[in-house]
């Protein structure tokens, strides 16, 4: 029986052609992964436009992303990121030095309830929220994703009282791009 030192030392002393071919393949490889994973134009956005307008949302393209607005919803802001959607929202908040402690038992709470988002703070103390469906645009898990989505907004609005002592009393009117 061979240990595992013995088949390190076997594998350094074979052939430099053998490793150098390794390395050449193991390269190219990772080449050929990056520019097909990363490198690709992100797919038009009127897709993921047409579907939250039909869910009752107010959209704008801004940047590299899609600004939703409800009437009765949390604002979203919807990008293409690490190949698929994510969506994200975030609150103004206050002083992060203000009871650490008490911030973070909220959200660790709050995140044990959530399906699909998280909920952060940033090093500003602004409260932020999350969620990634891997993918491009499919209707039908679209359509699901968003279903957890509002799901857990209710569940974060339903936190409201225990993260209002965290949170300025600013109306978010737009969502927020972290």
């Amino acid at each position: 029986m061979v240990n595992q030192t013995e088949r390190g030392s076997r594998w350094c002393h074979s052939g430099g052609e053998g490793r150098w071919l390794v390395a050449v393949c193991g390269s190219l490889l990772c080449l050929l992964t990056y520019s097909w994973g990363y490198a690709e134009s992100s797919p038009p956005k009127e897709a993921i436009i047409e579907h939250l307008e039909f869910l009752g949302y107010e959209c704008d393209q801004v940047d590299a992303g899609i600004r939703a607005k409800h009437p009765s919803k949390i604002h979203v802001y919807v990008t293409y990121a690490f190949g698929g959607i994510r969506m994200q929202t975030g609150f103004p908040g206050k002083s992060p030095h203000s009871d650490v402690g008490s911030r973070y038992l909220v959200t660790n709470a709050l995140g044990k309830q959530l399906s699909v988002m998280q909920v952060y703070w940033s090093d500003e103390g602004n409260l932020f929220a999350m969620a990634w469906m891997p993918g491009m645009y499919e209707k039908a898990r679209l359509a699901l994703f968003m279903e957890a989505w509002d799901h857990d907004a209710i569940l974060l609005r339903q936190s409201y009282d225990q993260l209002k002592p965290f949170l300025n009393e600013e109306r978010n009117d737009s969502a927020t791009e972290p």
